[in-house]
């Protein structure tokens, strides 16, 4: 790799990882560069839309360019162009938000969604992070993962309201459950005032790729159309993974 290519790889790595706009005498302490050079690095960056320039003149930080490259990136990958459609169908069709999401580490990390119609309706914008074990989305991810994650997880879970899952033996048995039905639901575990469901979807493998969501405030969804949701999210899991290979 070129030297001045990696250089300012570094300096975009730098800049997102900032809690704040970064002086150039840090920049250059920080990766041991000289100042020119960053100087010289950062007015490549700037001129080219991917960072900006304070008007103290004297700080830097990075824009939304790259943000948004990388959800192009996101949807131009198979699971997301597959999902895309399902998306907005049952947006459409339910009046409800519904989202798309995969396993990060130990969060599910929401990659599409599509917005409800209705004026109130749930904020979780794309790159959030949900704790894998709170909500239905992140429970039909984690039902399906290696034992060594699962066993992980469930010892290191704790609920997040007095609603739903309280104990690790609870989330084990509805991990249980998840993996013997193919969906799940939940109402006020996540955030009060928050429910939803999901059902995992399968890549050509067999292996569980991402989940698909539908959610919306529980003063909309009593317990029988989060379950009518509940199916929605299997039907639509069901297509997506016959359209990504899986014949099972």
């Amino acid at each position: 790799m070129s030297v001045t290519v990696e250089k300012a790889l570094q300096l975009i790595e730098a800049l997102a990882g900032a809690n704040g706009p970064v002086g150039v005498s840090q920049l250059g302490r920080d990766l041991q560069i000289n100042k020119s050079t960053v100087y010289r690095l950062l007015d490549t960056l700037v001129r080219h839309g991917y960072a900006r320039q304070e008007e103290d003149g004297a700080r830097y930080a990075l824009t939304v360019k790259l943000w948004e490259m990388g959800i192009g990136v996101v949807r131009g990958l198979s699971l997301p162009r597959a999902a895309r459609p399902l998306l907005e169908q049952a947006a459409e069709e339910t009046g409800e938000t519904t989202m798309l999401a995969v396993v990060q580490g130990r969060e599910a990390l929401i990659i599409d969604k599509v917005d409800s119609r209705h004026p109130l309706q749930i904020f979780s914008p794309l790159g959030a992070r949900l704790p894998i074990a709170n909500s239905a989305m992140g429970r039909v991810l984690l039902a399906f993962q290696p034992e060594p994650v699962i066993d992980a997880a469930v010892e290191a879970f704790a609920p997040r309201t007095e609603f739903g899952i309280q104990t690790p033996a609870q989330l084990r048995k509805d991990l249980a459950r998840i993996r013997a039905e193919g969906a799940s639901q939940s109402c006020d575990e996540w955030q009060i005032g928050i429910a939803g469901a999901a059902a995992p979807i399968r890549d050509a493998s067999g292996v569980v790729a991402g989940a698909f969501c539908i959610t919306g405030p529980t003063a909309r969804l009593c317990e029988d159309k989060l379950s009518a949701l509940r199916t929605r999210c299997l039907e639509a899991s069901r297509t997506i993974s016959q359209l990504l290979g899986y014949a099972g």
